[in-house]
């Protein structure tokens, strides 16, 4: 028996198949084949869209997605296939970026924070880091690190997903808000869910001793509500993560210490690398830019243009 038309939200999404949130309850859903085809992508719906639904059989809770919503914000990657490279919006209409890494077991990784600081501000998100996994040995090595990324204005949280550490702190930033979980795998992203969701039934990998990386666990990105209020979505942990069309204005403008000092600069094009009276070398050799900072934005610069292997 076919319904009404309802608006939703996309709470899960696997292989064409959808889940979808309406004020009149759940629906499994496919997307019209016309739409489809019209957005051209390779997941043309993701997690956390917004979309119209026309119901096709209430009794079994089906429906048709007939149109997607302009998204206010999205987290998306570069995934190539062979020769290809094109754009994976891995989440949308969500408010914070929580990028997870771990003090150890996977080691910390600052650079792929940095990746990720760079698509929070491309996608207009609100970016927190947070360490898990500080009842481990290693956290005092990261100190100096942590306060980089606490002076540049980021907040970091320090969680424990065993202990409870740094959980409330996390849950306040969390409230009312969507947020979304990403970093590789093995850093305790499913765990930390599951501290906040008490009873969620999700998986939780290890880390493989020899090659000290984590296992894939969550398979598939799901929007899950928050006991206090709001919604978390768990994607799954990557093993490296590309930009989706990055130009070198935008590592020059979302290194927000680099485009600080950089506004000092003699040359408007300056380089940052060899031009006289450079603002933002300067500052680095005063100590007033990282130099593990530094070394990240040339690294992204040089991917932007294409330098990379």
């Amino acid at each position: 028996m076919k319904g009404g038309v309802h608006q939703g939200k996309v709470l899960k999404a696997i292989r064409g198949h959808y889940w979808v949130e309406t004020p009149e309850g759940l629906y499994h859903c496919y997307a019209r084949e016309s739409l489809a085809k019209r957005l051209q992508t390779t997941n043309p719906i993701v997690v956390g869209d917004e979309v119209t639904v026309e119901v096709v059989d209430e009794a079994k809770r089906e429906g048709v997605i007939t149109d997607l919503h302009p998204r206010r914000t999205k987290l998306s990657r570069k995934v190539s296939t062979g020769t290809r490279e094109s754009e994976q919006v891995v989440a949308a209409n969500i408010d914070n970026l929580v990028i997870v890494s771990s003090v150890t077991d996977p080691p910390f990784r600052p650079g792929l924070i940095d990746r990720y600081l760079v698509a929070a501000a491309k996608g207009d998100l609100n970016p927190i880091i947070c360490v898990n996994k500080v009842d481990l040995e290693g956290l005092e090595e990261l100190r100096d690190v942590l306060e980089m990324y606490r002076a540049l204005g980021y907040p970091v949280i320090l969680t424990s997903a065993k202990t409870g550490q740094g959980m409330d702190e996390l849950r306040e930033h969390l409230r009312d808000k969507t947020s979304v979980f990403a970093g590789h795998s093995g850093v305790g992203k499913s765990s930390l869910l599951r501290v906040l969701v008490p009873g969620i039934q999700v998986k939780v990998g290890e880390v493989n001793p020899r090659t000290g990386r984590g296992r894939h666990t969550t398979t598939a990105a799901e929007l899950v509500r928050l006991p206090d209020g709001g919604y978390v979505i768990d994607t799954p942990g990557i093993r490296q993560f590309s930009l989706w069309d990055l130009t070198e204005e935008d590592v020059r403008r979302f290194f927000v210490e680099i485009a600080r000092y950089g506004a000092g600069c003699r040359f408007t094009d300056c380089s940052h690398t060899v031009e006289p009276e450079c603002a933002v070398r300067a500052a680095v050799e005063e100590g007033r830019i990282h130099p593990r900072r530094y070394e990240s934005f040339f690294r992204l610069l040089e991917e932007a243009r294409g330098e990379t292997e």
